[in-house]
């Protein structure tokens, strides 16, 4: 936590500074660069003193950097007034050879400074790699230091009377303290502000979750929201109160010399506390997937306690070896002893990831997925790190163990604030917890969590001046022809292209919504209009955004050249369709809502995209027809323009049937129908003289060519009843079979 803490604190200093001279002072820096070398060729200065001459190095580095971009305007437009003289001629006279001498001086004064920064960042770079090498070559040292091991019973008798003493030395300063003449006149002049500041601090923490329960005074849509807003506030007045008595404490001199010295990491021991205890009691109120049970959430009350005070007695050994007040050999031995106990925590800590897996075995989700491989990696730890402690590597263990405590921490962290990110969508948007479950805060989580991983990478031992590396040289970006992409190009992409189809949308709204119901245009042109604006505002935001990047698309033209051909052929019949969707949009040969027929499939055009269109089935299924279908096979649009439509019903009678008797019944029955138009009139025709039957066809005109089935049914109906009723008779298909031998048959 407290590299954490300090990372922050050099992360915002780094990227807040800026150097204060606009050139660089080339003798200052001489200096600097030969005592930076001497330091780095003797190897005797501590890891703290190189890190302080790598920063300077990094500031150096940095005003160099910014002086070779300057003049840039100005060396461009000097090379282009070269290049507008033309090339030199190979013989004979150069009649402006006065001035291309002139421009080739000026350009190379320009340059004069452009080089000498090159050289010192390069010289400055040269050392800062060194001094990484040097810095991580001690730490692998350190890291593999053989050291005291605790399984020597004779080393613990004098481990812990080394520690009893230090701790007598610390309880001797503080009696000192108390009972000296100093203390007594602090106390007597300052004894109301004391009680008071006691007073205030104690009644802070006893009805701090009092305070923090009347955030939970909001709706209930906002119920879960205020409850993670209130145990914030609740642990963070719980913080203050125990802050401002140990700033107490320490404005009183209480601890003494050393003491003082070691008080000031309370602060950050404190919050480990703090932190853990708020941590499990966020877990335990999610009782969600994986399911915290009640044997669960004891257990993570045990851990609450358990984990901080681990990091507490292993940074409380650092501090007293620090002030020599423990020697190294009994600091090793209480580093061996606190690995071995966090190598049982850590063991316990995998039992209870295996019973939250155990328990909701039945899910099969990738959060279980994420336990159980989190699980064999904590197993892992928890097996090795005391095992090598041990044996002597004490560093090693202690490296592997109490970093993994820190980062099931910072885990469930994590699992809380993704938690948090569901909870405050739900309540923005008034949804419920399954309802919530959407890409968004996914999204959310996972920059969450990418956003943790520096976080994480510190509290396993990267240095934080390596990370500030690697952030300069993401900042330098990536070259893409002769230009050079930085991430800040790369998020003003994304802002442009955003805000342009932002833009596209909104004006594709108020077109759709408000202008063209107005007009005359039909709904499919309308759509096609809406859709092509769409179209067209993507690509120009794409354009916009590409441009702003300063990317040279000159430069990739030969690529997306030999890209588009590999395209065309392997895509050819989406570009085909996508082409014909283009000139149905144009053309406009159906709309939306037309009633249609093609490759057999009769349905109502329900959606005209470019690369496909949807119809509707009678039946109430969706078709998908490729665009091009449509354009170069046959379509019949019923109902294109109108609704007016013929239908035809071809009906059949016997044989020695009165026909004009038939003609008339027929043309009876179509003239009642409501949907019949009157004008022209429906007709009846004789159309001959078929195999089984005689042939009629009634032929009339729709007023609504949508109701063409119902009319057949209707007029079938009533065909029924009238011949029925008149007794004439409709055929069936009948066959006379003749046998050419039946003797032969009447022998068998």
């Amino acid at each position: 936590m407290k590299k954490i803490l300090l990372a922050l604190i050099f992360v915002f200093i780094f990227f807040n500074f800026s150097w204060s001279e606009e050139t660089a002072d080339y003798e200052k820096w001489e200096l600097n660069a030969l005592r930076a070398e001497t330091v780095i060729q003797t190897d005797r200065a501590s890891i703290e003193a190189l890190e302080k001459l790598r920063a300077q190095l990094v500031q150096w580095r940095t005003s160099f950097q910014q002086l070779q971009n300057e003049n840039q305007d100005r060396i461009e437009t000097i090379k282009t007034q070269i290049g507008s003289l033309g090339p030199k001629p190979e013989s004979g006279i150069d009649p402006v050879e006065d001035r291309r001498i002139a421009l080739d001086q000026q350009l190379s004064k320009l340059n004069e400074p452009i080089v000498r920064a090159q050289e010192a960042f390069n010289r400055a770079d040269g050392m800062i790699s060194e001094i990484d090498n040097l810095i991580s070559q001690r730490q692998a040292t350190e890291f593999l230091k053989l050291g005291p091991s605790i399984l020597n019973p004779l080393l613990w008798g004098t481990s812990l009377g080394d520690l009893f003493k230090s701790l007598a030395t610390l309880s001797k300063e503080t009696s000192e303290v108390l009972s000296s003449s100093y203390f007594q006149e602090q106390i007597s002049s300052r004894l109301i502000s004391i009680l008071l500041i006691s007073i205030f601090s104690i009644l802070l923490f006893i009805y701090s979750g009092s305070i923090s329960n009347q955030l939970n005074a909001a709706t209930r849509r906002l119920e879960k929201v205020t409850d993670f807003l209130s145990s914030c506030v609740k642990y963070l007045l719980r913080y203050l109160s125990i802050y401002s008595l140990i700033n107490l404490a320490q404005s009183l001199g209480l601890f003494g010399i050393r003491g003082d010295l070691i008080a000031e990491n309370f602060y950050l021991w404190v919050g480990y506390f703090i932190f853990a205890f708020w941590l499990v009691e966020r877990l335990q109120r999610y009782r969600q997937v994986p399911t915290i049970d009640n044997s669960i959430s004891k257990s993570l009350g045990n851990f609450a306690i358990v984990s901080p005070l681990i990091l507490v007695a292993q940074d409380f050994g650092s501090q007293l070896g620090r002030l020599q007040l423990l020697e190294q050999q009994s600091f090793a031995i209480l580093s061996s002893a606190i690995t071995v106990l966090a190598g049982i925590m850590l063991w316990r800590i995998s039992i209870l990831i295996k019973s939250i897996i155990t328990s909701n075995s039945t899910s099969g989700t990738l959060q279980l997925k994420l336990l159980s491989f989190l699980r064999r990696i904590v197993l892992i730890v928890a097996v090795i790190s005391p095992l090598i402690a041990v044996i002597g590597y004490v560093n090693a263990g202690t490296a592997i163990a109490l970093p993994m405590i820190k980062t099931l921490g910072l885990l469930a962290l994590i699992v809380i604030l993704q938690r948090l990110t569901f909870d405050v969508y739900a309540a923005i948007l008034n949804k419920s917890e399954d309802e919530a479950d959407a890409l968004a805060p996914v999204l959310i989580g996972f920059i969450i969590t990418i956003s943790v991983l520096p976080f994480l990478a510190i509290i396993w031992g990267t240095r934080v001046s390596s990370l500030t590396e690697l952030w300069i040289q993401f900042q330098d970006g990536i070259k893409v022809g002769e230009s050079r992409i930085s991430p800040l190009d790369f998020l003003t992409f994304i802002l442009l292209f955003t805000v342009g189809y932002m833009l596209t949308r909104v004006v594709q709204s108020a077109l759709k919504g408000s202008i063209l119901p107005k007009t005359n245009l039909d709904t499919g042109a309308q759509n096609a209009l809406v859709a092509g604006l769409g179209y067209i505002g993507i690509f120009i935001a794409a354009l916009i955004a590409i441009s702003s990047t300063g990317l040279d698309l000159s430069s990739l033209a030969i690529v997306a050249g030999a890209l588009s051909v590999g395209i065309g052929f392997g895509l050819q019949n989406i570009v085909s369709n996508f082409v014909s969707g283009v000139i149905l949009l144009i053309e406009r040969p159906i709309s939306e809502g037309d009633w249609i027929e093609v490759s057999g499939k009769m349905g109502y055009v329900r959606n005209i995209s470019v690369r496909s269109t949807r119809i509707e089935t009678f039946d109430r299924t969706d078709v998908i027809i490729p665009n091009a279908d449509l354009v170069s096979g046959v379509v019949t649009n019923w109902t294109r323009g109108n609704t007016i439509g013929r239908v035809i019903i071809p009906v059949g009678v016997a044989y020695g049937t009165d026909t004009k008797k038939v003609e008339k019944i027929l043309r009876d029955i179509i003239s009642k129908n409501e949907h019949v138009a009157k004008d022209p009139a429906p007709g009846v025709v004789f159309q001959g003289f078929g195999a089984d039957s005689m042939d009629f066809e009634i032929r009339a005109i729709l007023s609504d060519v949508n109701y063409m089935l119902s009319v057949k049914s209707d007029v079938n109906h009533e065909i029924v009843k009238r011949f029925n009723k008149e007794g004439i008779e409709i055929p069936f298909a009948q066959r006379d079979v003749w046998i050419r031998n039946p003797e032969v048959l009447r022998e068998v």
